[in-house]
């Protein structure tokens, strides 16, 4: 089917048409305004109010291949190549899994509570970067570390943190091959590399033993092999499996690595945020000692057990 004219109307029924057996009315209508503001710089206001004006060729053009890969369950990120993450706007592609909201709230929760300066953070299994990117954005004078067992998602990282002038350090490391012991080595040889062109205190307490983290973050694979049969085709098809999908044999493996790296690289007094499994909210609280950790289980905006907050306290 091609578009009646170049008319905003005509436009805005052909992607209605289009999609109408495959999306929800909501989701269609988000769409649009995805589209028109992405290819003609017009918002949802200018839509509305001026239906008769019209297209260029090329906006119509690149609206009409957009809407052919939505029929193909295309995620529209990938379509367009970024999305809005903290206000932050974050490149990704498919080497990277799209950021969901309760990521975002994750985050916002983050920087709401550590207002502090010159904290050490890192986030394990980083991906495109976007919650290490906004920290560092947002909490004044942070040393951010992301790390991620993905080359072609780091390479998406450190583009996001060019982009945005951001102060981010990335590096492949492979958390699951990591023992406390190794991963030490492996982070004072990242830190003795980054050290020789930055004048930076957080650096220099790195390259000694007793470098240790304000933070930790992770949003970790988590979602059962036997959940995909929920999942959405646009996730299933295009989002990279290994950045979501465990064995349900082994569905704690990321988190027991994480509670085993916080025991010898988090200081007293220092953080953990997690983003979980819902299903496996006590199972995952449970790797972490009651009686090494202030730990609590925090529900999203939707009631769900999304997140494990803990605290070293010995």
């Amino acid at each position: 089917m091609k578009t009646k004219s170049n008319r905003i109307e005509d436009i805005v029924t052909y992607i209605y048409n289009e999609l109408k057996n495959k999306y929800s009315q909501n989701e269609i209508k988000a769409f649009i305004n995805i589209l028109f503001f992405e290819y003609t710089n017009m918002n949802s206001a200018h839509i509305l109010a001026f239906k008769d004006d019209l297209v260029n060729e090329s906006s119509l053009l690149n609206i009409v291949l957009a809407t052919e890969k939505l029929k193909k369950y295309v995620p529209i990120q990938y379509i367009i190549g970024h999305t809005e993450f903290c206000g932050l706007d974050i490149k990704v592609t498919p080497d990277v899994l799209i950021p969901r909201p309760e990521t975002e709230e994750l985050t916002h929760m983050i920087i709401k509570e550590n207002q502090g300066k010159n904290l050490n953070i890192i986030d394990l299994c980083c991906g495109s970067g976007c919650i290490a990117l906004a920290l560092n954005k947002f909490i004044e004078n942070s040393f951010v570390l992301g790390i991620d067992i993905s080359e072609k998602a780091l390479l998406v990282a450190n583009e996001n943190n060019r982009n945005l002038d951001l102060n981010v350090n990335f590096t492949q490391m492979n958390l699951l091959n990591c023992e406390k012991n190794e991963f030490f080595s492996e982070i004072n040889k990242f830190f003795l590399v980054i050290s020789k062109n930055l004048n930076n205190n957080n650096l220099q307490r790195g390259l000694k033993n007793d470098f240790k983290f304000d933070i930790i973050v992770s949003n970790p694979p988590y979602i059962l092999e036997n959940e995909q049969v929920m999942m959405k085709k646009n996730v299933l098809n295009y989002e990279p499996s290994q950045a979501i999908f465990v064995k349900d044999e082994n569905p704690l493996i990321f988190y027991e690595k994480i509670a085993n790296f916080a025991q010898n690289n988090l200081k007293i007094g220092g953080k953990i945020y997690l983003e979980i499994n819902d299903k496996l909210a006590n199972e995952t609280l449970s790797l972490f000692s009651q009686k090494e950790y202030f730990a609590e289980i925090r529900q999203d905006i939707f009631g769900k057990d999304r997140f494990i907050f803990l605290q070293k306290s010995v």
